[in-house]
């Protein structure tokens, strides 16, 4: 049996970043990223409540950008 001289490396698997160690890196980073994005979806949703069209356009015509016989249109197209 041939011995070859020691390293002086004590850990048997060689260098710490081999190819397995970085995949295991990869892979650790894109799963803490998807966590990150889906917390951030999950809780930006929670806030803010869409506005209806009527919404926006009773806004639009309290501040004069329309008038009010475009807003009761807008209205009555609604069903409102």
């Amino acid at each position: 049996m041939l011995k070859f001289a020691s390293t002086g490396n004590s850990n048997y698997g060689g260098d710490l970043m081999t190819a397995e160690g970085y995949i295991r890196l990869g892979l650790g980073i894109v799963i803490v990223v998807m966590i990150a994005i889906i917390l951030y979806r999950f809780n930006a949703g929670k806030g803010t409540r869409r506005r209806t069209s009527l919404e926006i356009m009773k806004e639009r015509y309290e501040k004069g950008e329309i008038t009010e016989k475009e807003y009761e249109k807008a209205r009555k197209k609604q069903g409102k």
